[in-house]
């Protein structure tokens, strides 16, 4: 028979081993607690956005009837006038209710392409942008939202270029 060989372990390799094991399981146990403390933290995230989007949707509903009433109201009082809005200037600030009017519905990249196409320089910022704002200060919208040149009085009929209405819009100040 063979004899048998003793196997020989070293003490100080063991305990290590065994602190390992310790450390190890420890490890694994604060891995899953923080898991699951990020899994709650999402849920009461998750949670309490669709709260505060219940009371945004509660809190929009009742700003655009508080917006109707004003408008309603604002009949009911005397006002300043221009051109383009009424005003009550109240304690706690100023209601304003702009009037619907016409505004420009652009393309300006074809409005580019035309001022290129008809040699107007001009309205040229770069070989790829437009100059809205100076080729603007050229047009007038009159009856019935025509487009003319202020200068020529040209009717501006071009593809790029028409009108759009631009409904009243309350504005607190």
């Amino acid at each position: 028979m063979a004899k048998k060989k003793e196997i020989e372990l070293d003490p100080v390799v063991i305990q290590n081993k065994a602190r390992m094991e310790e450390l190890l399981e420890e490890r694994k146990s604060l891995v899953i607690k923080k898991a699951e403390r990020k899994a709650v933290l999402e849920e009461c995230i998750k949670r309490k956005t669709e709260q505060a989007e219940d009371k945004d949707v509660c809190d929009d509903a009742r700003i655009r009837h508080i917006d109707e009433e004003l408008k309603v109201l604002m009949g009911t009082v005397p006002k300043s006038e221009t051109k383009t809005q009424f005003k009550v200037s109240l304690l706690c600030g100023d209601v304003i209710l702009k009037k619907a009017d016409k505004d420009y519905d652009k393309d300006t990249k074809k409005l580019l392409q035309w001022a290129l196409e008809n040699n107007l320089a001009e309205f040229v910022r770069t070989k790829q942008e437009f100059d809205w704002a100076k080729f603007k200060a050229t047009l007038e919208i009159i009856d019935d939202g025509i487009i003319i040149n202020k200068e020529t009085g040209e009717v501006m009929n071009m593809d790029g270029l028409g009108t759009k209405d631009v409904p009243e819009e309350l504005v607190i100040k």
